[in-house]
């Protein structure tokens, strides 16, 4: 039970650290890029009190990003979570969550119309089994 509160409240605090500045370039950036629309402000590997069976009993981490995607597309859309995929270098593809595990406490992205040429910040994970994992985030129509 500790250890549950102990990465929540860790969660907590690096969700509510102050921003960056948009020219300091951190590690999250570094191993984690965006393509196309997907912008990675910051990304952090996150252990979870999870579990599973491709582990062996182990943990799973995820990988907690903030994205700040663009909508250059056509017309205006509500984006999904859903649709943010992460490509590791392995060439996995994992698909975007935001709630289902205790390292989401605290996240709340917004469900309204992204209009044309707009941009909004989300903050988005994926399950991963790999705590040195590196690849491309990205967003399908």
């Amino acid at each position: 039970m500790f250890a549950r509160l102990a990465a929540a409240l860790l969660l907590c605090v690096s969700l509510t650290a102050c921003k960056q500045d948009d020219n300091n370039n951190s590690a999250g950036q570094a191993i984690f890029v965006g393509v196309g629309d997907v912008r990675v402000i910051d990304a952090r590997i996150v252990p979870s009190s999870d579990s599973s069976a491709q582990t062996s009993a182990g943990t799973l981490n995820y990988l907690i990003a903030h994205v700040e995607l663009t909508n250059d597309s056509r017309a205006d859309f509500t984006p999904q979570i859903d649709h943010f995929y992460y490509i590791d270098s392995n060439g996995d593809r994992f698909q975007a969550k935001d709630s289902g595990s205790s390292v989401f406490i605290g996240v709340s992205n917004s469900q309204m119309v992204l209009k044309l040429n707009e941009k909004r910040v989300y903050t988005i994970g994926f399950r991963t089994t790999d705590p040195s994992t590196t690849g491309t985030i990205s967003y399908d129509l």
